[in-house]
């Protein structure tokens, strides 16, 4: 058993592994896009991925820097995983609206 405090992967890991978690999840919606009878435009797929992978990031670091609480279990473990998650959903919000005000065609 690991010690509180201690980390099972590097930091570097924990945000590889958000970046393709949440990569991979978007290939789904990707296909969808691309695929559909109203496709998306490649600047709004590239955009999607890229606020998806930037976002996946910011949540595998979350995820690493609430190691300890969820180590103790308990409503620490729960607010830990919220807490990555609420990151996640934050930092991709962020990232699809800072691209809609810097590339206007996309909001239209």
């Amino acid at each position: 058993m690991r010690a509180p405090g201690a980390h099972g992967a590097p930091l570097r890991t924990r945000m590889l592994q958000g970046i393709g978690l949440a990569a991979f999840l978007t290939l789904f919606r990707l296909c969808a896009g691309i695929a559909g009878s109203n496709p998306l435009p490649i600047r709004a797929l590239t955009v999607l991925f890229g606020s998806v992978a930037l976002g996946g990031g910011v949540g595998g670091a979350a995820y690493y820097a609430t190691d300890a609480w969820r180590f103790r279990g308990g409503w620490r473990k729960t607010a830990a995983n919220v807490g990555a998650l609420l990151a996640y959903a934050f930092a991709t919000a962020a990232c699809v609206a800072l691209a809609a005000l810097l590339v206007p065609s996309l909001s239209s």
